[in-house]
């Protein structure tokens, strides 16, 4: 369960940075450093949540299901 909430939280993050980068975009002057660095912080987020997720996997802490249809 705690992994779940940890999983919840970083997805929180990652929709945080995304309006943080558009509302640098939209007011930030175009000379501005701030959008490329929320830009970052999203990816690298990304990664480490498909890292975190593949070690979940690995260690029997979320089950994957397959698709059926």
């Amino acid at each position: 369960m705690l992994f779940k909430i940890a999983l919840v939280l970083l997805l929180l993050f990652v929709i945080a940075s995304l309006f943080t980068g558009f509302y640098f975009l939209v007011r930030d002057p175009s000379s501005s450093q701030r959008v490329i660095k929320a830009l970052f912080l999203r990816v690298g987020l990304s990664l480490f949540i498909m890292l975190f997720l593949a070690i979940g996997i690995y260690f029997g802490w979320v089950l994957p299901h397959g698709f059926r249809g």
